[in-house]
């Protein structure tokens, strides 16, 4: 039995946790409901000229109470909480979530991985493996290794846990001397394609396009070559949300938290925006260039405070989306999951899992 970094192992000082009954709640009371069943399509967005039909998301349902198995946390430090969830990943049928730190107040910023078998329902945490800061996780079925993106006060970068689950680097940049890296923006997104290439992005740029990395599988040391890299250059609007007199800083303004592979030659772009009072959030198909490194991008959703989803002028508020990944397909519908960082900071932020179903609708 093969499976991605040998989850039996990984598991195994946890794996009696799974088989107690659920007595912890993580209630984030500042919202109004619990497990709501909403849904709404957001017309169309983006049209393919050469086809019948328009490709765009529909809301369906958004989670906000979580509680776990009884004992999940007790073979962890007692200050570790469920939140600060920066990166989710969708295999073996059971969602992924990594925080970018195990709480607000610890110094070691170590990051932590919380196994929910159920929408709502953690089976099994763990501390992600001694690394710091972790702001996305895949699963690669090709190299059978578990990918990390991190970024820390001094450094950014992408790497992989190895065989006998040591965290190695493939790539860092400086967050103090690159200029990749101004305004604190490091690196929050990573995905493979289908086409057996590894993808990063950084978070934000003060210029009009973000850097886009691709560099391909290597069979012969099974894993990707970032000396055979290619950057693609993806169309940015650091500004969108925020007014002409505003301050652009690495908490106020645009930013790239999250990428997937979306049909050929194509990623799904996630860029949240906060304009010190409100979050928005978008997501645009990027279509990877043929020739050349320019990437085109056409909006597919749009989710802001201008939103009735709860009904009777009562819209949801969007948070501080920054995980994104895709999930199974249900009723012939492929299923993205979408989840907030909390920040630890439950007065004024909370972690929301959004369900969101792509559909197509004729013209």
């Amino acid at each position: 039995m093969t499976q991605i970094l040998k989850i039996t192992q990984i598991f195994t000082d946890f794996f009696h946790l799974s088989l107690k009954v659920c007595a912890l709640n993580f209630i984030l009371t500042n919202l109004g409901f619990r497990k709501a069943l909403i849904v709404l399509s957001f017309g169309s967005f983006w049209i393919n000229t050469n086809a019948q039909t328009t490709k765009n998301f529909e809301f369906i349902k958004v989670d906000s109470s979580f509680s776990s198995l009884d004992g999940v946390f007790s073979a962890l430090p007692p200050d570790v909480k469920f939140g600060g969830i920066s990166g989710i990943e969708f295999y073996n049928n059971a969602l992924y979530l990594v925080s970018d730190r195990a709480f607000k107040t610890d110094t070691t910023e170590n990051s932590y991985i919380f196994k929910m078998d159920s929408i709502g329902q953690i089976s099994t945490a763990f501390k992600f493996f001694g690394v710091k800061n972790v702001e996305s996780i895949r699963f690669d079925n090709l190299s059978q290794k578990m990918f990390f993106a991190f970024e820390r006060e001094d450094s950014t970068g992408v790497g992989f846990i190895n065989e006998n689950n040591i965290p190695i680097n493939l790539a860092t940049f400086s967050m103090k001397t690159d200029s990749l890296t101004t305004e604190n923006r490091g690196i929050e997104s990573l995905c493979f394609d289908e086409k057996h290439n590894l993808w990063f992005a950084f978070e934000s740029s003060l210029g009009p396009s973000i850097s886009f990395f691709q560099f391909p599988y290597d069979a012969t040391k099974n894993s990707y070559d970032y000396n055979k890299k290619k950057v693609f250059q993806y169309p940015f609007d650091a500004r969108i949300c925020i007014k002409p007199d505003q301050k652009l800083s690495g908490n106020v303004g645009n930013g790239i938290t999250e990428i997937l592979p979306f049909d050929d030659n194509k990623l799904l772009v996630m860029e949240r925006c906060f304009d010190d009072r409100f979050i928005t959030m978008r997501l645009f198909v990027a279509s990877i260039p043929s020739e050349g490194n320019i990437i085109s991008k056409q909006q597919v959703f749009e989710f802001t405070i201008k939103n009735e989803l709860l009904g009777q002028n009562r819209p949801l508020r969007p948070d501080n989306f920054e995980g994104m990944t895709w999930g199974k397909e249900e009723n012939n519908q492929r299923i993205l999951y979408i989840i907030s960082d909390d920040n630890f900071n439950p007065k004024r932020q909370r972690t929301l899992l959004l369900t969101l179903g792509k559909i197509e609708i004729e013209k």
